[in-house]
């Protein structure tokens, strides 16, 4: 034994073979895979690490053009000189500035908004003198709700609500795990100054008065101390202003010798505001038993939202948050208020993981089946006690190193399952061999010489699937982070195989098996049915070089006629646009998913009032409650709902005004229904029309929840361009393009509707005359339409700030009437009527101008029905490229390059496509680049081992094989092609060259022992015909489970068929490569071959 050199494999089994470590190491594998479950976060999906923040700068009475050039283009300047930056997106509104900053996926989020402030702060002498200061607020992931609890009631309206879930708020401020927390909707309480116009002009009293007096009753102050008695005491002002009662008998002034009150020139109302800017209300569908039993089935509402800390575990946080409110429950909400958990992303998560663990068992045993079949069952109980142990190391690694357990992370190890006993079946498979001829060996050192004469080629085949895996690591973006954890899971999986593989099995063979246990894998008896069914279909191909090239050349053909299947789409003679072929296969990013929710969002004409809004959401909401399988709907009208991660990267946080409606749909748990989310949000998409048809310029939306990273849209137009009018009539050219378009629904743009404005002019001589300024004009007028805060009352035991508003009650309408009874004091302290100083005129407000990366752009969107989207961009760019203009110019289209393409207006418009399609390439060609540096990597691995370039281009050449089954695959499944389906074929090219692998060594062994090339080709592919077989089999047996997954079913089909066909194409065309290759290489191999082919 001492003379056996041994490599890595055969120190291993030396070490462990007989060793009480060995049981020690299957313990510490078993309680860290028991720890990492337990402990390692849980996520339904990756989390997506984008760092971001919105600049918001003030120019007050600052035109849009005059914000785009002052404000918005030094900002842009700025931030271009920060690295890491990815986009920027900016609007310029009146009076003030909005730059929306999205560094690059992947980068330090601390240290990106840091050296955001730093520039911008440091450099805020580019903004003008005038501008308020910037406001930087940072836009994070983690502050994503995991939890909302809805408060409804038909007793209590939202003000009442509101402050019950304030408290409930306060009690959950002690949670660790409780990050960014708040309530969304409902009214806060508010001490309101309603000015009567007839009072003030009776009393001769003004605003100003009013507002002074006011600031100066409301004050409370210490004023130092005084030593009285020997003692020091401090002496403090009490003069806060603690009710409306106080408010009512604060004196303005004074008329006919009698002190004038405020209550006698203004109603003073504690209360909500009773002029709605926003609403909310909640409803129960018909799968809630408590549907149908109040008198409004929209009933008002808030929403509790809670976020976690990062790195925290959402089902424990989410448990803990509902634990410590069902308490609270208990203690002080009424009986007639509603607790409804609308939103529990911890629930999903560990369902969502539950069910894959189920998978995943199912398919190791599964796997443990097949090889019961082909081992044995001592033999299959050995390798299958190293699956849980190579589980729990892998599991450990992801909780000391990497990604948290969750759905790309589960289905990463049963990906890999079918790869990672392959070490423990050769391992085992040799021992058996050795076993069977020990005699009076020591069966320890036979079991370490087993072991070490498989170690390199098992090496080298572990390490070429790792490294196909591996270079996954190369994608970047989002589509980078939300697979990442397959590129580090697979690789960590299959190290932990070799690990366990030359410690475990070799310790287990030697304890149980004993010689002549078990099957013999590799066939080596010539009388075996698969033994002379290989022989008798390879050797006429060895024999007959016309049969050999006709299967190669067809081959080749059922190749190029798989590819065919997502190509004919773009090459058919009817054209892109349309119906899929019938044999065709689509190529999309990701598939949609089936879901337990989905929003719908409501966009009206910008002049919209409240009230409309407010009655369309009402016709959305009566369609939802004719729907069996909903559970309820929460709305929001005046904003949007509570963000999730796709609104947080569409930016539809942002969302306000009374011509904006949002609402939250929650349906029965998708295991209790037969239709899915995406038939439910199709059927109920031709029912809104109806409704959006009714209130012209409404664009109604059903956003489903991504299966991946969000787009802003499914198929998204970017128009740039240097003048604004041209942009917008460009956009109006592009969206009527979209809307006939096959299968587009929900078209949009981000153009406002023009808005009319009162425009209010001051007469400057007769201001200057009067003694008023144009700013005391201003701040008068603003009094008049918005109101003004004065301080806040104070209130004992109130939890919120209860403000002093000072307003004219809207039902005194803007007229000349009314601006005559409103005065402002002079200089002189004369009373001046505003209805002297100012003229009303009728004018269109200011459009906000947009900008991305720089440059002024106009984004048109739209969703697809069912369609993917390359085939409706690639019509629309065909139709829409070099479309002549109103200047005589034409527009030009770009961005379908593998590279993206950079805004560039120097010669002229141009519209760039973004959305689905731009992720789409950027994740092909990532994962294409990834496996050629792979496949190269790959090669000069095995050019190394070989000492040969020839050798590893036929082990490779075997790769292409697998694409003979994956797209009829996907046809015959009526699923599209995806990324992870691409994962799959990357996937599948590891498994290719393995099997390859064990071809090639045993036919250059068998050489070695002088076998003729001839019947070391059909013998090499005979013995391994067997294990490779069970390798095909646990890889397919065990990826079964995936098909069920709307988003890895993809995966599941490229591996399923396209192990099947590589199967079955690697043991035909490898040998025939390989025997040509030896058949050349050996002395008179040329003049044999064209003798055989004269003699043919």
């Amino acid at each position: 034994m001492s003379k056996l050199k041994l490599n890595s494999a055969g120190r291993l089994a030396e070490a462990f073979v007989t060793s009480r470590l060995t049981v020690l190491f299957m313990l510490a594998c078993t309680l860290l895979g028991a720890l990492a479950i337990t402990l390692t976060p849980r996520e339904e999906n990756p989390q997506i690490i984008v760092p971001g923040a919105q600049v918001r700068v003030f120019l007050p009475g600052a035109s849009a053009a005059e914000v785009e050039q002052l404000v918005i283009r030094p900002l842009e300047g700025i931030v271009k000189q920060i690295p890491g930056v990815d986009h920027t997106f900016a609007t310029a509104m009146n009076s003030v500035g909005i730059l929306a900053v999205q560094f690059k996926v992947g980068q330090d989020k601390e240290k990106s908004l840091v050296k955001l402030y730093d520039r911008i702060l440091g450099q805020r002498d580019r903004l003008p003198a005038d501008a308020g200061a910037p406001l930087i607020v940072s836009v994070d992931v983690d502050d994503v709700p995991i939890v909302t609890v809805t408060l409804a009631s038909q007793t209590y309206d939202d003000y009442a609500l509101k402050r019950l879930a304030d408290r409930l708020l306060d009690g959950l401020r002690s949670l660790e795990s409780v990050s960014a927390s708040y309530v969304k909707g409902g009214r806060d309480r508010e001490v309101r100054v309603e000015l009567e116009p007839d009072s003030l002009q009776a009393f001769a009293v003004t605003v100003d008065q009013i507002r002074g007096v006011l600031a100066a009753a409301n004050v409370s102050a210490p004023l130092g101390s005084v030593v009285q008695q020997g003692q020091n005491r401090s002496v403090f002002l009490d003069g806060f202003l603690t009710s409306a009662d106080d408010l009512k008998r604060v004196i303005v002034g004074s008329h006919a010798g009698r002190p004038i009150y405020l209550g006698d020139v203004a109603t003073i109302i504690d209360g909500p505001p009773e002029e709605r800017t926003r609403l909310s209300r909640f409803a129960f569908g018909p799968a809630d038993p408590r549907f149908g039993k109040g008198l409004d089935p929209e009933i008002p509402a808030v929403a509790l939202a809670v976020a976690k800390k990062p790195g925290t575990n959402a089902v424990v946080v989410a448990d803990e948050v509902l634990a410590r409110i069902e308490r609270m429950k208990q203690q002080f909400i009424p009986a007639g208020v509603e607790l409804v958990v609308t939103r529990n992303d911890g629930q999903k998560a560990d369902a969502a993981v539950n069910v894959l663990i189920e998978h995943l068992g199912i398919a190791v045993f599964s796997v443990f089946l097949v090889m019961v079949f082909f081992l044995g069952l001592k033999e299959a109980l050995i390798v299958g006690l190293s699956v849980p142990l190579i589980l729990g190391l892998t599991l450990g690694a992801n909780y000391l190193f990497g990604p948290t357990i969750n759905r790309v992370t589960l289905f990463a190890l049963i990906l890999s399952l079918g790869l990672l006993v392959d070490a423990a079946i050769v391992v085992i498979e040799n021992i058996h061999r050795h076993y069977a001829r020990l005699g009076r060996r020591d069966k320890r050192a036979v079991t370490v010489q087993a072991t070490n004469e498989i170690g390199s080629p098992t090496n080298l085949a572990t390490i070429a699937v790792m490294l196909v895996f591996v270079s996954l690591l190369m994608v970047t973006g989002m589509a980078g982070q939300y697979f990442y954890p397959v590129a580090f899971t697979v690789p960590i999986a299959m190290l932990a195989s070799l690990l366990v593989a030359y410690t475990v099995t070799p310790w287990a063979a030697n304890r149980w098996l004993k010689p002549g246990e078990g099957h013999d894998l590799e066939d080596h008896n010539p009388k075996d049915r698969l033994h002379r069914f290989y022989h008798a279909l390879m050797a006429p191909m060895i024999d007959r070089p016309r049969l050999r090239r006709g299967v190669l050349l067809g081959v080749v053909a059922v190749i190029l006629l798989s590819l065919l299947q997502p190509a004919w789409q773009f090459v058919r003679p009817g054209g892109i646009s349309g119906a899929q072929s019938w044999l065709g296969v689509e190529m999309a990013m990701l598939p949609k998913d089936n879901k337990n929710t989905f929003n719908i969002t409501l966009d009206m004409p910008e002049s919209t009032p409240l009230e409309t809004t407010d009655r369309a959401l009402r016709e959305i909401g009566a369609v939802l409650r004719e729907n069996a399988l909903i559970l309820n709907y929460q709305s929001w009208i005046g904003e949007a709902g509570v963000i999730d991660f796709n609104g947080l990267l569409r930016g539809a946080g942002n969302k306000a005004g009374p011509n904006v409606a949002e609402i939250r749909v929650n349906l029965i748990d998708k295991a209790q229904r037969s239709k899915t989310s995406i038939e439910m949000v199709r059927e109920l998409r031709q029912r809104l029309m109806a409704i959006q048809s009714r209130y012209p310029g409404s664009v109604i939306q059903l956003l489903e929840d991504s299966p991946g990273p969000p787009v802003r849209a499914t198929v998204m137009a970017e128009i740039y361009g240097p003048e604004l009018g041209q942009l917008r009539a460009i956009g109006k050219q592009v969206k009527d393009a979209f809307k006939h378009t096959y299968d587009m629904v929900e078209v949009n743009d981000s153009e406002p509707d023009d808005v009319q404005e009162y425009r209010l002019v001051v007469d400057r001589e007769k201001a200057a005359l009067s003694g008023v300024t144009t700013g005391e004009v201003a701040i008068a007028l603003r009094r008049l339409l918005d109101g003004e805060e004065l301080g806040r009352v104070h209130i004992a035991g109130e939890k919120n700030a209860v403000p002093i508003r000072l307003q004219i009650p809207r039902r005194h309408q803007i007229d000349p009437a009314l601006l005559s009874r409103v005065y402002l004091t002079s200089r002189e302290g004369k009373s001046v009527p505003l209805s002297g100083l100012v003229r009303i005129e009728s004018a269109w407000a200011d459009r906000p101008i947009q900008h991305k990366d720089g440059e002024r752009v106009v984004f048109i969107g739209g969703e697809l029905g069912h369609t993917a989207p390359v085939y409706a961009v690639l019509d629309l760019d065909q139709r829409l490229d070099g479309m002549p203009l109103a200047n005589g110019e034409r527009l030009g289209t770009a961005n379908l390059r593998l590279n993206p393409a950079i805004p560039d207006t120097i010669d002229g418009y141009r519209l760039l496509w973004d959305g689905e399609i731009r992720m789409t390439l950027d994740t092909y060609r990532d994962m294409l680049g990834a496996l050629g540096i792979a496949l190269t990597f790959i090669y000069l691995v095995l050019v190394a081992y070989y000492q040969s370039f020839a050798i590893p281009l036929v082990a490779m050449a075997a790769i292409p094989l697998g694409l003979a089954g994956v797209f009829p695959g996907h046809w015959l499944m009526g699923q599209p092609f995806t990324a992870t389906s691409m994962i799959g074929v990357i996937a599948l090219a590891g498994v290719v060259v393995r099997n390859s692998l064990l071809i090639i060594d045993f036919v250059l062994d068998y050489r070695r022992q002088g076998m003729d090339l001839r019947e070391a080709i059909l013998e090499a592919g005979a013995v391994r015909l067997r294990p490779i077989l069970l390798t095909a089999l646990a890889i397919i047996l065990g990826s079964m489970v995936m098909l069920s997954d709307a988003v890895f079913g993809g995966l599941a089909i490229s591996l399923i068929f396209g192990t099947l066909a590589a199967t079955v194409l690697t043991l035909i065309v490898v040998p025939i490569l390989f025997y040509l290759l030896l058949e050349r290489r050996s002395p008179g191999g040329h003049a044999a071959e064209t003798l055989k082919e004269e003699n043919s």
